[in-house]
């Protein structure tokens, strides 16, 4: 015996689409780009439309849901995404200082009696 389909439901508007986005996509971590949230939407297994509504999200930096859904609701509309939420780029992690050459200002001459003198980077840690 089968069990009867349910009723397709009615289109959705910008509160519905956000449910929506917020069941599939609430595992996401934002800042997103665009295949993140489609790959989170493909593992917690889409229906093909909202998969046809994620597919029309342009390639940028989502930073989070609701923009996702203000991007989407604007696409549906005709409007022009450019300005909807657009993200900052994420915030880059520290970099760690750069290994390399000393610069002239922190190297130490060492004078030697009958040698030239010879130039040693100056330690930046201390040394036991």
């Amino acid at each position: 015996m089968t069990t009867p389909r349910p009723a397709r439901p009615a289109p959705l508007g910008p509160e519905g689409l956000r449910e929506v986005l917020a069941a599939v996509l609430g595992d996401l971590v934002f800042p997103a780009r665009r295949w993140q949230v489609l790959t989170a939407g493909d593992l917690y297994g889409v229906d093909t439309t909202t998969r046809g509504l994620l597919a029309l999200l342009p390639e940028r930096h989502y930073s989070s849901l609701a923009e996702i859904a203000a991007v989407i609701t604007a696409v549906l509309a005709g409007r022009p995404v450019e300005a909807v939420g657009q993200a900052s780029r994420p915030p880059m992690p520290p970099v760690a200082p750069r290994r390399g050459p000393v610069p002239a200002a922190r190297r130490q001459v060492v004078r030697t009696p009958g040698r030239t003198p010879v130039r040693r980077p100056v330690p930046s840690t201390p040394v036991a």
